[in-house]
């Protein structure tokens, strides 16, 4: 029984898989998306795990903020290894001859040793040794080769960092454990130094947010595990990582953004499964001849069905291996520039179980949407043969292909979240699916609603399009379902776009601060503050204490043990390491929502003033506790107050303040802004590092161009991805247009043989897109909004703003490519030669 039906099923599809292009191109482009991201996502962790030692620099790194290793902690490091480099990497302004070209940079300097895995490469094949080395009283250095593109240097060039002087000698092209760093050393442009050059340059004073790092490559006979583990337990407060670990941060990153990229791609197979659903539609609608004669000569239901189910497989499994190829394919030929661009080199390999996970969600949206479609071509009569004509009516399947297909959305749900890094991500992405759907499904069915209950209006035209709307057979619904999923991707994705635009543009208030300095000894106070004030133009200077500690407690408990809010664990990541500071009196722009502030000549035990945020995602009242470790002493003070204020504003806050007792007493270094005239900006930078080098000068300006500059090369990235769902959605327009094609020539043919234009026709079609777009992207420009909303607030935290001007632009750009494609099937429809159709074969 099995061969026979496989037999008819492969005969009857040698005369029918022309039209299944848009099936092919539906499904794989779908499975390709989502193919290409795991297996990039797969292939970058693979080599941050393969290539660890590389990017790392070391089998093992140590590393500690503020000040070196003492001698004791070295001899320990030593003991156990066959090589040892040290380097410190800092931020700090690199002073060109025009001070307008200066530029914060992140400074590193490196020993002799350096590097202990992989291959340093510069321009002109330079050695690095030969090009960092003294030559006279000047140092060399290399630099990123964005500092060369830009113009703020040239090869050759003198620059100067804290008191020391440097000649440009190359440009960085390769630096294998640029990822491997400790901080944020990737934001700022890479400058490479000896380490001897730093010295006696004022960059390593008391206060100077340097970080001391250490690269280790052990003995054989060492046990790695057993090394990390001791040093860490004996010294808790250095920061020790093995090449298992080598990048936790941008591990994490990389799956993230794959879980996202992930969503992307279910979310263009989705939009796909309405492609796919039409064409099996138009495809059963030729095949209703042999259908009707396969049950004139006796073949039962089940038989039909699976004539057509096993063609169905078959064609799937075709799609899905073009779509796995193709997505395979795509990060072979992406990955060279993907390894440029993140520094880190892809384990490009074919994954069975990825394979099969894709192949599985590829083959149950196929099942999905074919499902019903062939189902419902069922329940057509035999009589269907004795008559050349489109059917009007459409018939329905039976209530177990419903609760079929209810399983199989259900099961594509369940692996979607299964498989999924951030399974909250996944769960809200289903429900946004779901409801999307409910969504449309409704509205196509309060249009052919609102359409039957118009009556007949005046004009022919306007009677013969609204009655389309409603009439037997009509594809309102998937029209109105494959539009409006369309939309709502495009519309988010623009909306996501302006937001960011918006938000950059105005990350600068009208008085924010000119200057950010970081690392004023308290020895330096008094001078920098006298160096500042006689400079003509400045304003409102504030300098606050900067005080680095750990948050060991919170309301006794362990700080992830009192969290309750995941959006407060930025508080307590990397062990809690945080900056605090004291001060007497309230904090300016401050609005205080609960408790008041401490008398200003409190000398008391600590008391706390916390940011509402912080409250919130730890649900702190007052009088709880926080437990901070500040230079090896725990400090335990209580909640006075809960504040909020606006982080935008640029003023100097922090999460958590103190009251002055004990931390005035503790060594600790002070952070300032300041306002003054444009005309003097470069001015004061150029004063205040010459006269402390150790102080690390931040432009404001500057940092936000930099931020701005990322946040392009994000939003560039996010349309790309957007461009494969844009494309999926045309791919099921242009699919709906197919395989409304046949009923629109009939009915073109109709219209024609009864004396109507072809400019009355293409009016009346036209008329019944329109209705159906227009009602359809209303409703998208709705949802878009609503999923851009979440992207913005729910995942990047930022205030969202509604961007009527985008929405609409989006919308009418949308409907505009639906209405041409319509237009486009509706002119072939009028080619068609009425005999064909009039006739009775």
């Amino acid at each position: 029984m099995i061969s026979t039906v496989v037999k008819f099923a492969l005969r009857d599809l040698r005369h029918g898989y022309r039209g299944f292009w848009i099936f092919f191109g539906c499904l794989a482009l779908g499975v390709a998306a989502i193919m290409g991201v795991t297996t990039m996502s797969m292939s970058l962790l693979n080599g941050i795990e393969r290539d660890g030692k590389l990017l790392l620099g070391g089998d093992i790194a140590v590393g500690q903020q503020w000040q070196d290793l003492s001698n004791e902690q070295r001899i320990v490091l030593e003991e156990n290894t066959e090589h040892i480099t040290r380097f410190v990497e800092m931020r700090t302004l690199m002073r060109t001859p025009d001070a307008r070209n200066s530029i914060l940079v992140s400074l590193k300097a490196v020993d002799d040793v350096y590097p202990l895995y992989g291959t340093f490469e510069i321009n002109e094949g330079l050695n690095l040794s030969d090009a960092v080395e003294r030559d006279g009283k000047d140092w060399g250095a290399v630099v990123d080769a964005s500092i060369v593109e830009s113009g703020r240097a040239e090869i050759g060039e003198y620059v100067s960092m804290g008191t020391a002087s440097f000649k440009i000698t190359g440009i960085i092209r390769n630096e294998p454990d640029r990822i491997g760093s400790s901080g944020s050393f990737a934001f700022w442009p890479r400058v490479i130094v000896h380490r001897d050059a730093i010295v006696n340059s004022g960059l390593l004073g008391e206060g100077s947010r340097s970080y001391y790092e250490y690269r280790l490559k052990l003995n054989e006979d060492v046990d790695l595990n057993q090394l990390t583990s001791g040093i860490a337990e004996k010294y808790p407060l250095l920061d020790v990582r093995d090449y298992h670990n080598a990048s936790p941060n941008l591990s994490e990153v990389v799956q993230r953004l794959g879980v996202l990229l992930s969503l992307a791609g279910l979310t263009t197979l989705l939009i796909g499964g309405v492609g796919v659903s039409n064409a099996v539609r138009a495809y059963m609608d030729t095949r209703l001849s042999t259908i009707a004669i396969f049950k004139c000569v006796g073949a039962s239901k089940n038989f039909v069905f699976n004539v057509y189910l096993i063609q169905t497989l078959l064609l799937s499994t075709i799609g899905i291996i073009l779509g796995i190829a193709g997505g395979f394919a795509a990060t072979s030929l992406s990955a060279a520039a993907i390894e440029r661009m993140l520094s880190v080199p892809l384990a490009l390999s074919f994954n069975l179980s990825n394979v099969l996970i894709v192949s599985t969600y590829g083959m149950l949206t196929a099942l999905l949407f074919t499902l019903w479609p062939l189902a419902c071509a069922l329940n057509t009569t035999p009589a269907a043969l004795f008559r050349n004509a489109v059917s009007n009516e459409r018939q329905t399947a039976s209530w177990r292909f419903a609760a079929t297909s209810i399983v199989l959305a259900a099961s594509l749900a369940i692996i979607v979240i299964a498989t999924a890094h951030e399974q909250r991500f996944a769960i809200w992405f289903v429900i946004g699916v779901t409801l999307a759907w409910i969504a449309f499904r409704v509205i196509s069915a309060l249009i052919v609603k609102a359409a039957k209950v118009m009556g007949r209006p005046r004009s022919s035209t306007a009677r013969l399009a609204i009655t389309n709307l409603h009439r037997p057979g009509s594809s309102t619904s998937d029209i109105v379902l494959a539009i409006g999923l369309g939309l709502s991707v495009l519309i988010a994705t623009a909306m996501v776009s302006a937001n960011l635009d918006k938000q950059m543009n105005s990350l600068i208030p009208e008085k924010a601060p000119a200057f950010f300095f970081m690392g004023i000894q308290s020895s330096q106070l008094d001078q920098f503050k006298e160096l500042v004030h006689s400079i003509d133009g400045v304003s409102d200077l504030t300098v606050l204490p900067y005080i680095p500690g750990r948050i060991t407690a919170i309301k006794g408990m362990h700080p992830r043990d009192a969290l309750v809010d995941e959006g407060g664990e930025w508080l307590i990541d990397d062990n809690g390491e945080r900056a605090f500071s004291y001060t007497a009196n309230p904090l300016d722009q401050v609005t205080m929502i609960e408790g008041d502030w401490w008398p200003s000549d409190y000398s008391g035990s600590p008391m706390l003033s916390v940011h509402k945020d912080v409250a919130d995602s730890f649900a702190l009242e007052i009088g709880d506790s926080i437990t901070m470790n500040i230079l090896g002493r725990d400090i335990t003070g209580k909640v006075r107050n809960v504040r909020e204020l606006e982080w935008r504003s640029m003023q100097l806050n922090f999460a958590i303040m103190l009251s002055p007792e004990p931390l005035r007493s503790i060594p600790h270094s002070s952070i300032g802004t300041v306002h003054m005239t444009e005309e003097n900006e470069f001015v004061l930078q150029e004063r205040v590092v010459r006269a402390f080098p150790n102080i690390t000068v931040i432009r404001i300006k500057d940092a936000l161009n930099r931020v701005n500059d990322l946040m392009i090369r994000g939003r560039n990235a996010a349309r790309g991805i957007s461009a494969v769902t844009i494309i999926a959605g045309v791919l099921v327009l242009t699919g709906i247009v197919i395989s409304e094609n046949r009923r629109r020539a009939y009915e073109s043919v109709l219209l024609k043989t009864i004396g109507a234009s072809r400019r009355y026709i293409l009016t009346v079609f036209s008329l019944e897109y329109l209705l159906q777009g227009g009602i359809t992207a209303v409703v998208a420009v709705l949802l878009g909004s609503l999923a851009s909303w979440a992207v913005i607030t729910v995942l990047m935290g930022w205030e969202w703003f509604f961007m009527p001007l985008s929405a609409v632009s989006t919308a009418i750009l949308g409907l505009s490519i639906s209405l041409f494609l319509g237009m486009m099937g509706i002119w072939r429809a009028l080619k068609h030669r009425p005999s064909f159709y009039l006739r009775n074969e």
